[in-house]
């Protein structure tokens, strides 16, 4: 029952905000942001994954990896899928110098 009690002091701790994200934890959720930007322009220009997979020249599993988070796309990736989808993205790199 160690875990358990180990398990109650971090949480208690992170409701605290004492805790530091572990970076695994903060790299998916930048991962999950990439998907869902990726996702939301996809569904805003009307395209299925099907259409853009073809049109960039991937498996659709493999785009709904990508959307879901769970794939990091390359730059090189991220160009076919702009291409497929008539679009660009823009990407910033670093922390705002708000944060």
């Amino acid at each position: 029952m160690a875990g358990h009690s180990s398990w109650e002091t971090l949480k208690t701790a992170r409701m605290r905000g004492g805790v530091v994200e572990h970076p695994e934890y903060v790299q998916a959720g930048l991962d999950l942001r990439l998907g869902d930007m990726i996702r939301s322009r996809r569904v805003e220009l009307g395209l299925t994954q099907a259409e853009v997979a073809r049109r960039a020249q991937i498996s659709q599993p493999a785009l709904s990896r990508i959307e879901g988070g769970g794939g990091v796309p390359t730059l090189a990736m991220l160009d076919r899928l702009a291409r497929a989808m008539g679009t660009t993205f823009t990407i910033t790199v670093g922390q705002d110098a708000a944060a």
